[in-house]
């Protein structure tokens, strides 16, 4: 069965029609290249930069401090990573920055969209807007307009409103951190004047100062009144032996081993040996004491731990540095980079000339196909 369409057939087509096909071409090129020499040529305008560095942030310091004392745990993994808690990027694509850029240059009256919503402005405004960020961490924010010099204002203008946008985001997180350690602070405060006075209360109702030296002393003091007491037993056993129980010094020695024995009971069962409390009920009261100095000094280092970075926080809700720095700063263009007529020339008349060929081949096609069937 022979071929609809063969190939030799249609090629032979389209070289008969060549110079259509060409024609077609060379007029939508022509007429593709005058119509952009209608448009309004647009010069870009590039500033390079990179963002600044901000280890000291409030926040930051905080979780660095946060950081180390979980190193000193053995816990450095629980801490999390290190970074900040959103991309710069974010701040460069707020409409904020783009409602001021539009104000401050007048664009609805350079796109002619004067009298149209504000969307339509906002739009117009996004496709003469470029923002790369590059592998190496820096930003490249591109823009077009019709005068040359106006891009390079402008480019200068979008990095000065990023840096007002980025500071304000700032200041709003530092004012909601310091809040909060305010907070943190206040009742670390309350805890710790409330401690001071439990243990000034415990040291006038007990005499207790210094636990530990004061438990010294008094161990010392017992175990040298216990050593006496053996020392006397075995002076009394030996005058027993020697002169018998009846004897006036043994009753003497006796007696005065008696009375130490009393003493030494007293002092371990009375107040007043140690401090205002028996020596029986020491360790209970020793430990409430230490539990109590323990706590005030966990709330003293937290509040040491906190001062700084409210401090921190504090400056920061007055910070005005730019979070943006600018490496290379914008040129004036030497010449247009929009339209590309040359470009929009060619693309119109390759496109055209697709098409007229589909055309051509689309007629032969279904002349040929009713030719078959009609003699059929």
């Amino acid at each position: 069965m022979s071929e609809i369409f063969p190939t030799a057939s249609m090629i032979g087509v389209l070289l008969r029609r060549i110079w259509i096909i060409l024609a077609a071409a060379v007029l939508a090129a022509v007429g593709a290249y005058l119509y952009t020499r209608t448009l309004p040529e647009y010069f870009k305008s590039t500033v390079n930069c990179v963002p600044a560095q901000n280890d000291q942030s409030s926040l930051g310091g905080a979780m660095g401090g946060i950081g180390s004392a979980l190193k000193d745990f053995g816990l450095t993994k629980l801490g999390g990573s290190k970074g900040e808690q959103y991309e710069f990027i974010v701040v460069l694509f707020t409409r904020s920055i783009r409602d001021s850029m539009i104000k401050e240059f007048d664009l609805a009256t350079e796109y002619e969209l004067q009298g149209k919503p504000m969307q339509s402005v906002r739009d117009e405004f996004e496709s003469n807007l470029e923002v790369e960020l590059r592998a190496e961490g820096n930003y490249e924010i591109s823009i077009w307009s019709k005068d040359p010099a106006k891009a390079v204002k402008m480019c200068k203008s979008f990095v000065g409103y990023t840096n007002q946008v980025a500071n304000r985001i700032a200041r709003m997180d530092a004012v909601k951190t310091s809040g909060y350690l305010e907070q943190r602070v206040s009742k670390i405060d309350s805890a710790i004047a409330a401690l001071t006075d439990s243990l000034g209360r415990y040291g006038r109702d007990y005499m207790l100062f210094s636990p530990v030296d004061q438990a010294k002393a008094s161990a010392s003091a017992l175990s040298e009144a216990k050593a006496n007491i053996l020392k006397q037993e075995t002076l009394l056993g030996l005058l027993e032996r020697s002169y018998g129980t009846d004897d006036p010094q043994v009753r003497a020695q006796r007696s005065m081993l008696s009375e130490m024995e009393a003493q030494l009971q007293r002092v371990q069962t009375e107040p007043g040996f140690a401090g205002n409390f028996a020596i029986t009920d020491a360790a209970g009261i020793g430990a409430k004491y230490v539990k109590l100095t323990a706590e005030f000094e966990a709330y003293a280092k937290v509040k040491a731990f906190l001062l700084p970075t409210l401090e921190q926080t504090r400056l920061d809700q007055m910070k005005s540095t730019p979070s943006l720095l600018v490496v290379d700063e914008p040129i004036l263009a030497e010449k247009k980079d929009r339209p590309k007529r040359s470009l929009v020339a060619a693309g119109a008349g390759f496109g055209v000339g697709v098409l007229v060929i589909i055309l051509i081949l689309g007629i032969e096609g279904w002349r040929s196909i009713k030719q078959r069937y009609g003699k059929s």
